[in-house]
């Protein structure tokens, strides 16, 4: 017994240990940011001159700074969900699904369609990649489709695009009153960070290349492990019925209505369209995004009923938000009263030059992405001290927001926080679709690095 044993730990290949390692010693996230807290706390001791019930109250001076940052968030990824999940969404979905007859016919598309999602909206990326995934799981069994494969380029797909107009660190950067808008000198449209020719031409040649990535990766129609029968049953079980022959009352008729959802969906979304229109796409920011996505939300929503059950159901994806992001804020406090951010930025200053720095956000925010694992709360962490110092060294603040939000979404690849909603969807661990996401993070990483170290000047102000 013992020689088996010893033979099976020879047998572990570095992915092994790196799942085995993520699943015994990182921990859950809320763990993250009071242990982040208290490092913060001593590092401030240390390297400012604050003293220690000084800082007790930078903390608690900066602990309410993102009430407005965490409710625009919570509606955003709420919306993305309800939106995904809408059922002429989902109806759309399965046409495309039926619609390719080949193996690289079905990638090329599902890399594509989802692309774009997720540049439009991460969250409506997440929950669309999430059913399309499934459906091809479903439709398109006896094809050769590796199941964790499916998995995979699912939430590489989302990942990898996610880097767009939805993302929290250019959407806040555009938002006027926003937490570092003094300290950016103004608010950064986002016309010179997600919507930029530097960062569009980036997304398009990443989009174009993954539908070949994808061919290139996708296991031999002979080798494919397809869905198995249990999940097959689970997934394409007919839902309960509701009976139609029960008289509604004339409240629960209203419920059911589509009058009002379509009244007020309509006003929303015919502004948005004014707004865009007259103020131009510059001026898209966090609050004009969500109320778009409000609207677009009622609108596929044929009732109320339908629209407030699907909040309901999407609203246990922002638990993390409402109780982290107050803790992110406190840190905040700590970093930016206290000092610190100042001692931070001389840090940078001191290893990097105007064409390295932000190739070295990228690879630094990475890194960071694995201690606090979103980007919305990270970069209320990171802004003011990575800001300041690109602005010491004359580099745009855009240059450093296109930098960290790529650096973030690369990480994502390969670390499993993000990929908990997918692995609960599909029945898989991580350690299953690691292969393929181990792939698709290099290949950021080397696109990433190219753009950010060799072109870090172009860039439209």
């Amino acid at each position: 017994m013992a020689q088996a044993n010893s033979q099976n730990a020879q047998k572990k290949t570095i992915t092994d240990k790196f799942i085995e390692f993520s699943l015994n010693y990182i921990p859950d996230s809320m763990v993250f940011v009071l242990g982040l807290t208290v490092f913060v706390f001593v590092l401030a001791l240390i390297f400012t001159d604050s003293t220690p019930w000084g800082l007790v109250e930078d903390y608690a001076k900066g602990f309410w700074e993102l009430l407005s940052f965490s409710m625009q968030m919570c509606l955003m990824m709420i919306s993305g969900f309800v939106i995904a999940n809408a059922k002429p969404i989902r109806r759309g979905i399965v046409r495309l699904i039926d619609w390719p007859k080949t193996r690289g016919g079905t990638i090329a598309l599902f890399a594509l369609i989802t692309g774009v999602i997720s540049w439009l909206h991460w969250g409506v990326g997440l929950m669309a990649t999430i059913i399309m995934g499934k459906e091809i799981a479903i439709r398109k069994r006896g094809q050769g489709f590796h199941y964790a494969f499916i998995v995979a380029m699912a939430y590489t797909s989302m990942n990898i695009m996610a880097n767009g107009i939805s993302q929290a660190a250019p959407l806040l950067s555009a938002t006027p009153g926003n937490f570092m808008e003094k300290i950016m000198g103004g608010i950064v449209p986002i016309s010179q960070t997600s919507l930029s020719p530097y960062m569009m031409t980036f997304l398009v040649l990443e989009l174009l290349l993954l539908p070949v990535i994808y061919y290139l990766l996708m296991p031999k129609k002979e080798k494919a492990v397809e869905i198995s029968d249990e999940l097959y049953k689970e997934f394409t079980a007919e839902p309960e019925k509701i009976d139609a022959s029960k008289k509604l009352t004339p409240a629960e008729r209203w419920e059911r209505s589509r009058v009002l959802n379509t009244l007020i969906a309509l006003l929303i979304l015919i502004w948005f369209g004014d707004h865009v229109i007259t103020e131009g796409v510059s001026k898209i920011n966090l609050n004009t995004i969500n109320f778009a996505l409000f609207g677009l939300g009622l609108l596929f929503h044929d009732s109320p009923h339908s629209y407030i059950e699907s909040v309901k159901e999407g609203a246990t994806t922002v638990y993390g938000v409402i109780i982290q992001f107050p803790l992110y804020a406190g840190i905040f406090g700590l970093i930016t009263f206290s000092g610190l951010a100042d001692e931070i930025t001389e840090l940078f200053i001191s290893i990097a030059t105007p064409g390295t720095y932000p190739w070295i956000v990228f690879i630094y925010t990475g890194i960071m992405d694995f201690f606090v694992p979103s980007a919305g709360s990270k970069f209320v962490i990171e802004a003011p001290y990575l800001v300041p110092a690109a602005q010491h060294l004359g580099v745009p603040v855009s240059q450093v927001i296109n930098a960290y939000g790529t650096g973030a979404q690369m990480a994502n690849l390969i670390q499993p926080f993000w990929a908990i909603a997918y692995l609960a969807a599909f029945r898989l661990r991580f350690q299953e679709i690691l292969p393929f996401t181990f792939m698709l993070w290099l290949f950021v990483f080397i696109a990433g690095s190219l753009w950010f170290l060799i072109f870090p000047l172009w860039m439209v102000i």
